[in-house]
């Protein structure tokens, strides 16, 4: 099964290549594409910045800075529409520029058969529906309600509503080929949208294990998307377990490559 990563950002150049390389230590070999959601006019000053940890790069346009950030999955299609389509690839891991992986793809997203997706944070749309802001919130639930309703309209089948958060996100090429065949609005985001766009197309999903549990102070420690940076005090502690956690999410500091691949080597870890 052929991976490729596609690199979600939008700004500081240099902060982008030390993702990209702590990417390549666990993954080398496998292409990292660049989706670009920041500044039209910088987009082909950062390309050349990135064009030696980039295989390729795609600039979003026209659409605005809340689009970008709340409508991953739109963006997604078109990077497939006008790019991604000419690219050879069986499935493709969504890269966040605040998202840290301390493991291979293979180890990381080992349980997830071929031809499904991974989403984080899976669960019954009933369970969170009064606490989460996509559906607690008055105008975002009655988008919700909208998107449902095309759902049945448009497939003709009801399905069990599932939530999701966005970091860590795969997708498999044939979904993104059926994706784009067809109309698809902008209500509510794409952590509602995906699961009921997987299960409309008949997608299997399975939950990447990332964040274990929704509304936890705790949990938020290690993964979380209400913006709590996590320390790099926890992240060290995680990586010296044997089978600590190896994925984060949003770190926002440079992380010496040299000193995680020394750590690696005297804990007889090696990528």
């Amino acid at each position: 099964m052929k991976r490729i990563g596609l690199f979600r950002y939008h700004n500081n150049p240099e902060f982008c290549k030390n993702r990209i390389e702590l990417f390549h230590h666990y993954n080398p070999g496998t292409p990292v594409y660049g989706l670009f959601g920041g500044n039209e006019q910088a987009f082909t000053a950062y390309s050349k910045m990135l064009k030696d940890h980039l295989t390729g790069n795609y600039c979003l346009k026209n659409v605005s800075d809340e689009w970008k950030w709340k409508n991953g999955d739109l963006a997604f299609r078109l990077w497939y529409k006008d790019y991604g389509h000419r690219l050879g690839f069986d499935v493709v891991h969504i890269l966040e520029w605040d998202l840290v992986m301390f493991d291979t793809l293979d180890n990381l997203y080992g349980h997830i058969p071929d031809n499904a997706a991974a989403v984080t944070g899976l669960t019954r749309l009933k369970k969170v529906f009064k606490k989460w802001f996509w559906t607690r919130d008055l105008k975002q639930r009655q988008e919700w309600e909208q998107l449902n309703r095309y759902i049945h309209s448009y497939f003709g089948n009801s399905m069990t509503p599932y939530a999701s958060v966005g970091p860590g996100l795969v997708l498999p090429r044939s979904f993104l080929e059926q994706f784009t065949q067809f109309p698809v609005p902008d209500w509510s985001n794409d952590e509602l949208r995906i699961p009921l766009f997987l299960q409309s197309l008949g997608f299997k999903i399975y939950d990447t294990g990332f964040y274990k549990k929704w509304f936890s102070e705790k949990e938020w420690k290690y993964f979380n998307c209400n913006g709590f940076d996590i320390s790099w005090s926890v992240i060290k502690k995680e990586l010296n377990k044997k089978k600590g956690r190896r994925v984060f999410h949003p770190y926002r500091q440079l992380i010496s490559i040299p000193e995680i691949a020394k750590k690696e080597k005297i804990h007889g870890h090696d990528a």
